[in-house]
């Protein structure tokens, strides 16, 4: 019998100890503890940064409109859908909002921006009547998608009086003058 084990030892059998898989696992659960956090901060930063670019890009959509109309009143976004179509309109009804990235809908959107008169910001910039005083100014919110690839992302404001803040939390509302208390310049 001792001849036999002998034998397929010899012959070289094979194979992991207990111990060296512990090891493995161990190894691999330690990289993924660090690789994964990083990840998802990075994750949230590409949209926080895409936002941000959907946000200049609006405001020097609603300068070049100005120019032309000298009013932001009546202002509509170009929206690119899925198959790269441009059009010029809001994602919704209210004449309000504009969804981050191109394409997405209100199912799958990481930022979601609210574009508003300045002065008042329960109104749009979408003409509904004769008013001399809309249109003067403009503001911007941006609220990340708390169930989507941005949660815990900044919320985000921009204004033409040149307001351009961030702050981790979702407490900003459209009608605040600023981001508040421990705000962040972009």
């Amino acid at each position: 019998m001792t001849k036999i084990r002998d034998t397929i030892t010899a012959n070289g059998a094979r194979g992991f100890t207990l111990i060296e898989l512990m090891i493995v696992i161990f190894i691999i659960s330690i990289l993924a503890a660090i690789a994964i956090p990083s990840y998802r901060r990075y994750a949230v930063l590409n949209a926080e940064r895409e936002t941000q670019a959907k946000m200049q890009q609006l405001q020097i959509q609603l300068e070049s409109w100005r120019s032309k109309a000298l009013s932001y009143k009546g202002f509509q976004p170009q929206k690119i859908d899925t198959s790269n179509k441009v059009t010029y309109a809001y994602a919704e009804t209210d004449n309000k909002t504009i969804y981050v990235p191109n394409g997405s809908d209100a199912s799958n959107y990481r930022y979601k921006i609210t574009l508003v008169d300045g002065g008042d910001t329960s109104k749009s910039l979408v003409s509904t009547g004769f008013s001399i005083i809309t249109g003067r100014t403009w503001k911007m919110l941006a609220i990340p998608n708390t169930s989507g690839p941005a949660k815990g992302g900044s919320t985000i404001m921009l204004s033409s009086n040149g307001i351009r803040c961030a702050h981790k939390t979702n407490t900003i509302a459209i009608a605040d003058a600023n981001c508040g208390a421990n705000e962040e310049t972009w």
